[in-house]
Formats: structure tokens, C-alpha cells, sequence
């Protein structure tokens, strides 16, 4: 594919302020040509051009935490437990509403029984529109205190082999999750966070030792004191992240990934659906802990990547432009929340040809009807999307 984007605004996604009256080549899938359009030598009868006046060019968006395999709503958790063949199907779907929201690359963070995989796979053979998809397989969690369709070990020797299995299976990254009991399954005298530290640092090990990143789903203070010290890749949702946690995920270098959208589709159902108010104030918890947390991760400098939690959460897919106007509401200025959602999310991925409009790179990217850095809101107004230089959306 031989394109032209022609006479557009530009943001290269690096930090540059955006440029106007610019135009990108691209030929054979990745960006060939960047400058102002006055200065293009090319032949426009041998070149697909796309009008990019009154528009702004900006990289292809990274959502760092979905789960294709569930649509969110109210009843996430239980789509999750539906038949295999259904929640196949589903995922394919949602990863196209995905794609057509401008995200093209992804880490789905947890599926059950590798269908996250799966996609991943059809989608790097062009099977399916889909975003570029990082698959994490399912979630690792110790017995007894996580979902049913998860990983689950009970020592150290059961934690590595569950790492292994998922390597063996084909997960693109490792994800564990810190939580706590189920109330129902709680063993007498058991430990608050059966993932302690210890075993935290094996699971962290065993990833790096195989040349796996690791996301560690803490969405409590326990376990987001336990993970901000851990020394794992990403630190998942962080809903109530102290300062000293904080401080110490600068020193071992791990991103946050916030997950805003979680409570905020929980307090939209809570309402609509009428929740129990147990349910409404665990919302309301997350909610104030979160906006917290992000804001006090901002000024402290933590590196922060955009993530949704579309599926895993209440959020639903392709509703991307809502997280990044969380981040801005939580003191990041709109460049800064495209960078979470760009260049931040493509070295948190591993994604070094992706994240910026550069020449050389691979030639993702998405056309605006509007300034992302005047308005975020400006990431809805989708005009079309370009994965490795097709016309996708």
C-alpha cells in the first residue's frame, strides 16, 4: 500500500507540539516520509492520498488492559464462565469495535482457557480486524482467592510451573493477580494476601528469567504496597496507592496502568441497574482511591499507561477517549495522556516500532476530526484508522 496523508495537522506522539500543514508516506506498511506538504517529491498519481486537512494525524492508540473475552456491563464477571465457542465468537467482535475506536495494539490481560491466545494469533495472520494484540493467556493467582477460570498454585514450586505453563502456551507476558479471600473460601488463620511478597518475587523472577514482562493486578492497599515493591513491569488499577508506594515504583521503574474506567462504568450501572448499596459504596471506594492515587502518581512521576480494563471490568470495549479524559481530570495535561496511550504504552508492550509517527516505524496510526491536545474528548471523533499502513477503519 502506497498512501499519502496530506496536508495534515501532525502529533508524532513523542512529545514534539503538534505540526501543521504536514503529510506522511507510507509505503509497504510502515512510514516511509515525514515533512511539510509543501516539500513532498512524490508523483500523487501513483499514491493513494488521504485529505488530512482540518485534521490531526496522531499515532495508533494502545489500550494496555483489556480482556476481549468478556463485553463488560454489569454482568462481567459471569460472561467470562459462558461457553467456550460463544466467548470466541464474542472476542472477535469486540476486537474490532477495538480497532475502529483507533486502538492498534493491545494487551488482553487475561482469558480463560487461551482464547485470548488464539486471538492474538488470528489476528497476526490477518484473520481478523483486530488490533495488534499482546496476550497475557489467563491470570495466576494463588488457590482460593481469585475467579475460578484462573491459574491457581499454592507454593512456590506450583507458581513457577504456572508461569512456565503459560509461556509454553504461548502468552506474549505474564499476569499475576494480589488479592484477597474470598470470603467464602478463606482458610482459618490464613494470611490476608496469600501472594505475599516472597511470592511475589519468585513470580517476578521466573518472568524476567524467560524474558517476560509481568503485570500484577493490586487493586487494594495491601497488595498495591506488596506490587509497588516488587520490582513487576506494570502495576495494574492501583486504586489505592500510598506515597511511599508511589516513590518506590519510580525507584524499580514500573508503570502504572490505572484502569479508571472500571468505577466509572460501575457508578454509571450502579445507578441504572440499582445495585446493592454495598456494591454502590465499593464503587464509590474505588473511585475516590483511584482519583487519589493517579492524581498523587502524577505529580510523583511514576510513569502511567493507558489501560481501560474494557471486559474485565464494568467498562465496555471500544470506549477508549473516556480513560484518557479520566487522566486529564486526574491533572494530566492531554499531551501527556496521549503519550500514557503511545509511546508510553509501546515501551510497556515491547512495542519499539510502534507508539510514534517516525520514519521507519510501522505505520499505525489514527486521523482525528478534531485536536486531541486542545479537547481529549477529541478521541471520539474518529475519521479513520491505519494498521501498518491499510485503511482499517
Amino acid at each position: 500500500m502506497h498512501l499519502l496523508i496530506d496536508e495534515v495537522q501532525l502529533w508524532d506522539g513523542v512529545g514534539s507540539p503538534a505540526q501543521p500543514k504536514m503529510s506522511v508516506e507510507v509505503r509497504d506498511g510502515r512510514i516511509h516520509w515525514v515533512g511539510p506538504a509543501s516539500q513532498w517529491q512524490g508523483n500523487r498519481a501513483t499514491v493513494r492520498v488521504v485529505e488530512g486537512r482540518a485534521r490531526t494525524l496522531i499515532p495508533g492508540l494502545m489500550d494496555c488492559h483489556v480482556h476481549y473475552s468478556s463485553p463488560g456491563g454489569p454482568d462481567w464477571i459471569a460472561r467470562f464462565t459462558d461457553p467456550i465457542p460463544e466467548i470466541s465468537m464474542r472476542a472477535v467482535e469486540l476486537a474490532e469495535a477495538s480497532l475502529r475506536s483507533g486502538v492498534t495494539t493491545a494487551r488482553d490481560v487475561g482469558a480463560p482457557q487461551g482464547v485470548s491466545i488464539r486471538l492474538a494469533h488470528a489476528a497476526r495472520a490477518g484473520e481478523i480486524r483486530a488490533p495488534n494484540i499482546r496476550a497475557a493467556g489467563t491470570w495466576i493467582a494463588h488457590r482460593g482467592t481469585y475467579v475460578s477460570f484462573a491459574r491457581h498454585f499454592g507454593e512456590a514450586g506450583e507458581l513457577r510451573a504456572a508461569i512456565k505453563s503459560e509461556i509454553e502456551a504461548g502468552a506474549d507476558l505474564i499476569k499475576v493477580a494480589l488479592s484477597g479471600w474470598n470470603e467464602s473460601t478463606r482458610q482459618q488463620a490464613a494470611s490476608e494476601i496469600p501472594f505475599d511478597e516472597k511470592l511475589l518475587s519468585v513470580a517476578v523472577e521466573e518472568a524476567h528469567k524467560s524474558g517476560f514482562k509481568i503485570a500484577c493486578h493490586a487493586n487494594d492497599p495491601t497488595s498495591c504496597r506488596i506490587a509497588a515493591r516488587g520490582g513487576v513491569d506494570s502495576l495494574e488499577h492501583g486504586m489505592f496507592l500510598q506515597a511511599d508506594d508511589l516513590e518506590a515504583m519510580v525507584k524499580n521503574k514500573t508503570c502504572l496502568v490505572p484502569t479508571m474506567s472500571v468505577w466509572d462504568a460501575m457508578l454509571c450501572y450502579a445507578r441504572a441497574v440499582d445495585w446493592p448499596e454495598t456494591r454502590k459504596k465499593r464503587a464509590e471506594d474505588l473511585r475516590k482511591g483511584s482519583l487519589a492515587a493517579v492524581t498523587a502518581a502524577v505529580r510523583a512521576g511514576v510513569q502511567i499507561a493507558l489501560g481501560t480494563d474494557a471486559g474485565g471490568g464494568a467498562a465496555r470495549h471500544g470506549r477508549i477517549a473516556r480513560e484518557a479524559e479520566l487522566m486529564v481530570e486526574c491533572g494530566m495535561e492531554p499531551r501527556d495522556a496521549l503519550i500514557a496511550a503511545t509511546s508510553t504504552a509501546a515501551r510497556l508492550i515491547g512495542e519499539d516500532e510502534r507508539g510514534s509517527i517516525e520514519e521507519g516505524k510501522v505505520a499505525d496510526m489514527v486521523l482525528l476530526d478534531a485536536d486531541p491536545l486542545e479537547s481529549i474528548g477529541a478521541l471520539r471523533l474518529v475519521a479513520a484508522v491505519f494498521q501498518g499502513g491499510r485503511h482499517v477503519a
